[in-house]
């Protein structure tokens, strides 16, 4: 084909390059909703957006350069799906509590199985709401008093395993054997299974826990959709391996079968979502429907099978991860461990802690309040909305994903000054009341906050008490200063967290 007379172009040559261009105009609109909206943001690379920034420094860091670039709500595309990214305090008060109604739901940017969405962290609308109103209960103060000699138990095989390695005079990889310890409480407190993973490595539990560990950045169906989101229909994406579904789904039902048959009484969080269940309406699958017609069930098979399932991978590796960063904080802050020490020892006097003495060691509580800032898991929480909106000044369309990205908003100086010294005297009720009240949100805000949060809370100072009974720690010639973290989407040490054990006399 002639242009203008000058040159000859093949017919292919000439196709190829319009699809180009039309493609690259497809990327140009899809990329150019927060220029229109006037909302602060990186030049989008086509196709990627800030995809390339979060493949190179990962989530966390590449949150924390542009929250520091471009202020507290940040325009982005991953891919050419919009995220808008709000650090402000008073934009997330706005948005998570007093317009929840309009921000119910996370944002799922593709066909869930139905599997996925019985669960209650992806649920929408009334049936979220039938599932957090039935599982809630499993978390009261009384429930989790209960499972309180399980951790117990946890926590001396914990002692133990850590002591195995002290005697040897090696150093101890933290990671791992809080790794252990975590995977041990939610094998018990869940499913009432005695696992033992450190003496059992090999044991099917603990092979498929480590399978399902959280944390992929972007996997494959995920970066497809993000780069052509008109596709999502075409995918169903299951949150987990599906071998780890179908492994967790038989471990549910055997122990449900077991709890039938069986004289023994379990205080567990499938014993009580059990006694939750009915049977009726068993197959029926529900993501929308009359909060009315939802109280009149019990949760069906799926249900119950995919809530067991979310709260172990959901509980397993991301307390362990915040365990492990608390033992480095210990080490590398001996003051700091010298206070929660000296604590311990004057209110327990060398007893093995209950759950009413959590609440009396105020220093250990600010201490793992300042660790959840610097180093916990989560490094986002999302919503959005069924209707625009407009929060402070910002327009915000509906269906638009808005995401919080903790790692920044736990790092601005406005709030947190000098924001990587560790300090846990920023946890005084003096310091609290100087700064926003949604300035640190480790589990998230409103009423969708992380429904395991009382147990994690729980089994993490429970852990850390028995450990400050028997021993303290300090840096040894492996351990990273700081910590490498990897690039997924928890806070996780990339190459572990090797400590030195001093056996206290």
């Amino acid at each position: 084909m002639d242009i203008l007379g000058l040159i000859n172009v093949p017919g292919w040559v000439l196709t190829i390059i319009m699809i180009l261009i039309t493609l690259y105009l497809y990327s140009l609109w899809y990329q150019s909703l927060w220029s229109r909206l006037g909302i602060a943001g990186p030049r989008p690379i086509p196709f990627l957006g800030v995809l390339p920034l979060y493949m190179k420094q990962g989530i966390a860091k590449g949150d924390l350069q542009l929250t520091k670039t471009y202020g507290s709500v940040v325009g982005i595309y991953q891919g050419h799906l919009p995220v808008l990214l709000v650090s402000d305090p008073e934009m997330l008060k706005e948005i998570f509590i007093k317009d929840f109604s309009n921000f119910t739901n996370r944002p799922i940017p593709f066909k869930m199985a139905k599997e996925n969405a019985s669960g209650v962290a992806a649920a929408y609308d009334n049936h979220w709401k039938f599932l957090r109103s039935t599982i809630s209960p499993t978390f009261s103060s009384g429930k989790l008093k209960l499972m309180v000699p399980k951790i117990q138990k946890c926590c001396t095989d914990l002692i133990e395993n850590i002591q195995q390695h002290s005697d040897q005079g090696e150093p101890v990889d933290m990671k791992e054997v809080c790794g252990a310890y975590t995977m041990d409480v939610i094998a018990s407190t869940a499913f009432g299974i005695d696992v033992n993973s450190k003496k059992n490595p090999n044991n099917a539990f603990v092979k498929h826990a480590k399978q399902a560990a959280l944390g992929q950045i972007f996997k494959p169906q995920l970066l497809i959709i993000m780069i052509f989101p008109f596709v999502k229909n075409w995918f169903t994406v299951l949150f987990a391996d599906k071998e780890v579904g179908e492994f967790f789904k038989s471990v549910v039902e055997s122990a449900s079968e077991l709890r039938k048959k069986g004289q023994e009484v379990y205080n567990d969080f499938l014993q009580l979502m059990l006694t939750a269940r009915r049977d009726e309406n068993q197959s029926e699958y529900f993501t929308t429907g009359d909060l009315k017609e939802f109280k009149n069930r019990g949760l069906n098979d799926m249900e119950l099978i995919e809530n067991a399932v979310t709260f172990f991978i959901a509980g397993y590796d991301t307390t362990a991860n915040t365990l492990s960063f608390a033992c480095y904080c210990l080490a590398t802050n001996k003051d700091v461990q010298d206070k929660c020490i000296e604590e311990i020892d004057n209110i327990l006097h060398g007893e093995s802690p209950q759950i009413e003495d959590l609440s009396k060691l105020e220093y250990l509580d600010r201490f793992f309040n300042e660790v959840l800032r610097l180093h916990g898991a989560a490094l986002r929480f999302s919503r959005e909305g069924k209707q625009d909106i407009t929060v402070k000044g910002v327009y915000i369309p509906k269906d638009i994903d808005v995401s919080v990205p903790i790692y920044a908003l736990h790092r601005n100086p406005l709030y947190w000054p000098d924001p990587e010294k560790f300090d846990p005297d920023r946890f005084t009720k003096e310091n609290k009341a100087k700064r926003p009240e949604y300035a640190f949100v480790p589990f998230g805000i409103g009423p969708r906050i992380c429904i395991g949060m009382r147990l994690a809370l729980l089994e993490a100072k429970m852990a850390l008490v028995f450990m400050l009974q028997s021993f303290s720690f300090s840096p040894c010639d492996k351990t990273e200063i700081p910590v490498e973290i990897e690039l997924g989407a928890v806070i996780r040490a990339k190459n572990g967290i090797p400590l030195k054990v001093n056996k206290r006399q």
